[in-house]
């Protein structure tokens, strides 16, 4: 890799030169989402310290598959908006905004209905923590969803001002609620839920005002069908394609409570928080490497070159995170002790192994955006089910004989062959 960087010295150069106007909007995004990923952090590392392991594995599930219902969303809804906001409905953005945000609303009842019904069906089974638990993200999703959706949707304006302030005051609020939770006696995981969609929605509405979708007068294009359609075609590879991407990063939340318990759990989840804001800082780099590498198709730059930008992308930050995590395995030990008060220092280990992933997965993620953009879902939806096939065969087999460690080596593992997957698919695209 050292040898591939010196030779291509004057490319880099003209890399970093071409892309200083990115570089200013990556900076409020990665702004945007150290805030947001610094709620979200902190409000898991108090949780993880200030609740009993097996009700903090619970909260571990429940968000599980809280991610699974946002890539719903954002399959549906979020991407596509990036897509066509950007393009197709530039010249009617408020209009369009405005009825993305009814198909919010609908979309965020059916989920809330579903967990509810979950939450039902838990308590009959006498998992009142499970119940509690599910109960409390069923009230919160629809806010926490439409936090993310007015979020990215600033990024088409290119007001990125207005997330970073969403952010900040979702911080503050998450981070005051919690706080008093404790000290009021008061927290557990259905008090947290209930004040982060509390926050959100506050939050949410305050980028709203900015935004000022149009909710009325609908007449004219774009019309609602030709919104439907546009989301449709995009959304139905797409949906197929996140399913496959939370199985692949998310299955494992699931299968470890099963097979080890929810202890197990809130031990993978404790180590995983020390990932959680570089995870959802790259999140941020989809706001911009989406509508930057789509502009870059648009403008009709060869495949060639394209290739070679998109290379240097996913080398800088997969060696960035690889970096962070090398950093943070050193620091393993000590960094357990004080974070957790001695809950979890044995697993130090893990760190390590969340590091090599988290590295793979971000380069892949960047090659992905590339093959988004060439409307090449198919083979997206093909690289997460191959991920996401690998990550249950892999870590089921692997945690009966090495435990947690063994299960999350399994997911290297399955990154690592999907990331070659990924080069490979990457390699055969050819000019629009």
């Amino acid at each position: 890799m050292i040898f591939f960087i010196l030779s291509n010295l004057k490319d880099w150069k003209v890399f970093f030169s071409r892309s200083r106007s990115w570089v200013v909007k990556g900076g409020w995004a990665i702004t945007d989402q150290a805030f947001f990923s610094g709620a979200n952090f902190v409000v898991n590392i108090l949780l993880a310290r200030w609740l009993p392991p097996k009700e903090y594995g619970a909260f571990a599930v429940a968000f599980s598959l809280y991610y699974l219902f946002l890539n719903f969303h954002i399959a549906v809804l979020t991407e596509p908006m990036m897509v066509f906001g950007a393009g197709k409905y530039r010249e009617h953005f408020r209009k369009y905004l405005g009825m993305l945000f009814y198909a919010h609303w609908g979309i965020s009842l059916l989920i809330a209905g579903g967990l509810g019904i979950a939450a039902f069906v838990m308590k009959h089974l006498s998992s009142l923590v499970m119940a509690k638990t599910l109960a409390g993200l069923a009230l919160a999703s629809p806010f926490l969803l439409l936090l993310v959706f007015a979020r990215r949707a600033c990024y088409i304006p290119m007001k990125p001002a207005w997330a970073v302030l969403g952010s900040a005051i979702n911080f503050i609020l998450v981070l005051s609620g919690v706080f008093l939770l404790w000290q009021w006696n008061l927290l557990s995981n259905f008090s947290a839920l209930i004040v982060l969609g509390t926050t959100a929605g506050v939050a949410s509405l305050v980028v709203l005002s900015f935004l000022r979708p149009q909710l009325v007068r609908f007449s004219g294009n774009p019309t609602a069908g030709m919104v439907v359609t546009d989301h449709r075609k995009y959304g139905s590879w797409n949906i197929l394609a996140v399913t496959a991407s939370w199985t692949s990063g998310q299955i494992i939340m699931l299968l470890i409570p099963i097979f080890l318990g929810l202890t197990a759990n809130a031990v993978v989840a404790a180590v995983w928080n020390l990932y959680r804001p570089v995870s959802l800082l790259m999140q941020s780099l989809g706001v911009i490497i989406l509508p930057t590498f789509s502009t870059w198709v648009h403008h009709g730059i060869p495949v060639s070159e394209l290739k070679q930008r998109v290379t240097k992308i996913a080398l800088f930050f997969g060696g960035v995170v690889a970096l962070y995590g090398f950093i943070l395995t050193i620091l393993a030990k000590p960094l357990l002790h004080l974070l957790y008060a001695g809950k979890y220092d044995e697993h130090w280990l893990l760190v390590g192994l969340f590091g090599l992933s988290s590295g793979v997965s971000i380069s892949m993620g960047v090659f992905i955006s590339l093959l988004k953009v060439y409307n090449r879902v198919d083979v997206v939806s093909a690289i997460w089910i191959l991920s996401a096939i690998l990550t249950t065969i892999l870590s089921v087999s692997f945690m009966f004989f090495a435990d947690v460690e063994g299960a999350i080596f399994a997911v290297f593992i399955a990154y690592s062959i999907a990331f070659w997957y990924t080069i490979k698919k990457v390699k055969s695209l050819k000019n629009k």
